[in-house]
């Protein structure tokens, strides 16, 4: 079972439970409808204001430097919370931030991290294309959204590249990520009918499958 999990890519788990829930909604909240779910959503964001906006970013940091691993759950909570558009600006700040405060806790907090990371067999993969390739090689990883963010802050943390270029790098490699992510979670909320999920669930798909294309080629010239 274990096996199989692992095979499943998480980017069509996420698909078809946003696809469940739409379709279950009226089971699970019988009380609750999508409008009065958004205004309280947006009651609660305008109560917030401005710290709301930090909160996120500061969990971000947080959890990429004592290693919590929700920086996923965060893109998605970002989406959800504050729309695909403006919950994917707050993601890809978010991912920058986490990939800084990681850089910072390897190289010199927690510095046993890196050392545990490096025996496995993709983070050495990923270090021999780094050194081979530099900097394409770090967008190449970011690209790679459905690697948990966690171990790419890791990894890229265990390189000479700077903190400040390896954050520059992020935010390049780590956008169309945040981008897929945060529709992914706004459709949770937002869609209101068929043509609404399939447009936070189209935009995800076009953008995955353009992602997969682009680094299979990419990958054959710097692999």
């Amino acid at each position: 079972m274990l096996d199989v999990m692992k095979r499943i890519n998480p980017i069509y788990l996420l698909i078809g439970f946003n696809i469940l829930f739409f379709v279950l909604r009226d089971f699970v909240l019988p009380d609750y409808s999508n409008d009065q779910l958004i205004a309280d959503m947006e009651a609660l964001l305008e109560r917030w204001g401005l710290f709301g906006y930090l909160g996120v970013v500061v969990a971000y940091g947080l959890c990429a430097f004592f290693f919590i691993p929700l920086l996923i759950p965060l893109n998605i909570a970002s989406g959800a919370l504050y729309g695909a558009y403006l919950g994917t600006l707050v993601s890809i700040v978010g991912v920058v931030i986490g990939c800084l405060a990681s850089t910072v806790s390897v190289r010199h907090v927690f510095t046993g991290m890196g050392r545990m990371v490096e025996k496995r067999p993709a983070a050495q993969l990923a270090l021999a294309r780094i050194a081979h390739h530099g900097a394409i090689a770090v967008v190449l990883i970011r690209l790679a959204f459905v690697i948990p963010y966690l171990f790419q802050n890791i990894v890229l943390a265990m390189t000479s590249i700077g903190a400040l270029r390896l954050a520059a790098l992020t935010l390049v490699g780590s956008l169309p990520g945040a981008a897929i992510y945060s529709f992914l979670g706004a459709g949770l909320v937002q869609a209101r009918d068929a043509n609404e999920l399939a447009l936070y669930l189209g935009i995800p798909l076009l953008l995955f499958v353009g992602l997969s294309l682009a680094l299979k080629q990419l990958n054959k010239k710097y692999g």
